[in-house]
């Protein structure tokens, strides 16, 4: 499968020509070929969702749950929902208030969403969501060790 994926992009003419030249790297053909790779497991992952019935959603989202039960914060904000869903963090609300969202506000209507993060885990895009929470978080991590040094410096000073 790999194999016939990478030839149809590569049928691209200027694709395949970048391809063949000598001043490709061995690691650069294959990091493109995961590319394209990945490309595809993505519409495959969105399709084969689209043809889940609903009993068998319920079924993922559950074994999915179960899964990452420890790493899930039990309620998403309205931004991060809106990033899953790739609407705006106002659709998300509107969305919330007609019950389309399973939702509770904190203080009334005026209040904060309480969004179930369980019922965004099948979607194919929470994935997504997963691997740019891990990159922030990765970031984040990297920035506080970069000022500890920077203090450790001052201090040494």
């Amino acid at each position: 499968m790999g194999t016939e994926m990478v030839s149809r992009y590569l049928s691209n003419e200027r694709v395949k020509n970048l391809a063949n030249e000598d001043k490709i790297s061995d690691s650069a053909r294959h990091y493109v070929n995961l590319l394209f790779q990945s490309m595809e497991v993505e519409k495959l992952k969105e399709m084969a969702y689209l043809e889940l019935r609903e009993n068998e959603k319920i079924e993922v989202q559950q074994l999915l749950k179960h899964t990452f039960e420890s790493s899930l914060p039990v309620y998403l904000p309205v931004t991060e929902v809106s990033q899953i869903l790739g609407v705006s963090p106002q659709m998300v609300r509107r969305y919330c208030a007609e019950g389309k969202i399973k939702a509770k506000q904190r203080l009334g209507e005026t209040g904060q969403w309480l969004i179930p993060t369980e019922q965004f885990v099948s979607k194919p895009e929470f994935t997504k969501y997963l691997y740019q929470k891990e990159i922030n978080r990765k970031k984040s991590i990297k920035a506080a060790e970069i000022m500890l040094q920077m203090i450790d410096e001052d201090e040494e000073e």
